[in-house]
């Protein structure tokens, strides 16, 4: 995968309106991903892009989910921190250094 990664095309029509999503954006020092089962990092699309696993999670309440989780995910030769609300939803990072 070349740096910077910014996903293209993605927006889908539903009952006659368009929906636009920012996808999976990936540099060298910022993620953002879907998390999908079995560890693997996706991109809007649904194509994989790298791995993650879960640090920690926390119960909440919100409308977006139940649990918060923390994530390490690694993308080509990089590890990122990630927050999210877990499968299927948008995590978002930072770039571990070192």
């Amino acid at each position: 995968m070349e740096l910077p990664y910014v996903e293209q095309e993605c927006t889908f029509s539903h009952d006659g309106h368009s929906y636009t999503s920012g996808g999976a954006v990936v540099t060298s020092e910022r993620l953002v991903a879907y998390p999908g089962t079995d560890g693997v990092l996706k991109d809007w699309h649904g194509h994989q892009i790298g791995k993650y696993r879960v640090i920690s999670k926390r119960r909440i309440r919100s409308w977006q989910g139940s649990c918060y989780y923390y994530m390490h995910a690694t993308v080509g030769d990089a590890t990122y921190s990630l927050r999210g609300f877990g499968v299927g939803m948008i995590a978002t990072g930072k770039r571990i250094k070192g």
